[in-house]
């Protein structure tokens, strides 16, 4: 059971809720990395995700959020239920918004 603070529904909200767990180092790492090599992180940091942001447990807004963004609307119901794919979505915007932010934060 999911004992924290709630779980994040938006893909903006949940890259927020992990950037602010990062510290620098790991913040810089992912920031080093290309956008085409971020499936690397999905067994280190997309495990991570998939398990702080309630993926494996039933934030389905989440999921169906990453899947709206990764599919659109009318494709997304066939995607409601990977939070693989759901983590992908996210690692993303983390590495976006890692790209947008002075190194201090």
């Amino acid at each position: 059971m999911h004992n924290r603070l709630p779980w994040p529904q938006t893909i903006n909200d949940a890259a927020e809720r992990i950037i602010a767990i990062m510290n620098e180092h790991e913040r810089t790492k992912v920031r080093a990395i290309s956008e085409d090599k971020l499936k690397k992180l999905c067994f280190s940091l997309g495990i991570y995700v998939r398990h702080e942001l309630g993926l494996f447990e039933g934030n389905d807004a989440l999921i169906k959020a990453c899947a709206i963004s990764e599919h659109g609307d009318f494709e997304s119901f066939h995607f409601l239920n990977d939070p693989d794919t759901a983590s992908g979505v996210i690692l993303e915007a983390i590495w976006n918004r890692l790209h947008t932010l002075t190194p201090d934060r």
